[in-house]
């Protein structure tokens, strides 16, 4: 509600996991004024998507609503899809799209599912949810997956091709990176994460 009152067009929340998780220990978010920039390592801190959901169905706001889903810090890659489909159920009814993040460098391995040979069978999972969902729900909620720009080209080729495939919605470019190029010189440019802001523009 803050956030609507703001003015902002749309709101996204998250990342939220099934079950809560307390992210990374502090200090865990750093900020390089000079380059407009910050360097966080949160790691998917948050309550769990049961509390999300009450929280959502608390606010007043109504307008565009995106909420971002990703696996908890403990559950192994080879089970991912599990936590991705547990998220998906439960906001499905309250979301106007949901991101599916594979792509946050802050939890141990997430942006494996980048890859082919996990990402097809994620993607095909979360395709045949969202099509029984829109039945159930009457409504069809796009699904958008979040990707890093620290991707090669090749890489980048690939990811399309799935996505086309299958007929994911729409893509987010781009969660934060972890070169350090721009900001090299800068307080807290060694420090772990993943940065955003002004320096990310050009990839």
């Amino acid at each position: 509600d803050a956030l609507a009152a703001l003015g902002c067009g749309f709101l996204e929340i998250g990342t939220v996991t099934p079950r809560a998780q307390p992210g990374n220990p502090k200090p865990r978010m750093f900020r390089l004024p000079a380059a407009r920039a910050v360097i966080n390592r949160m790691g998917f801190n948050n309550a769990g998507v049961d509390h999300l959901i009450d929280q959502v169905t608390r606010a007043r706001y109504r307008g565009v609503l995106g909420i971002n889903i990703g696996k908890n810090f403990a559950t192994p890659l080879a089970r991912a899809a599990d936590d991705y489909l547990a998220c998906l159920r439960k906001v499905y009814p309250l979301a106007s799209y949901v991101t599916v993040n594979i792509s946050s460098p802050n939890t141990t391995d997430l942006r494996e599912l980048q890859r082919v040979d996990e990402l097809a069978p994620l993607l095909s999972a979360l395709k045949h949810e969202q099509r029984r969902l829109a039945d159930t729900h009457g409504k069809y909620v796009p699904l958008a997956v979040k990707l890093a720009p620290d991707l090669e080209p090749r890489q980048i080729a690939a990811i399309a091709a799935l996505l086309i495939e299958h007929q994911i919605d729409a893509v987010i470019a781009t969660n934060t990176t972890l070169a350090r190029g721009a900001v090299a010189t800068l307080p807290h440019a060694d420090e772990a994460g993943g940065l955003s802001g002004a320096p990310l523009t050009a990839m």
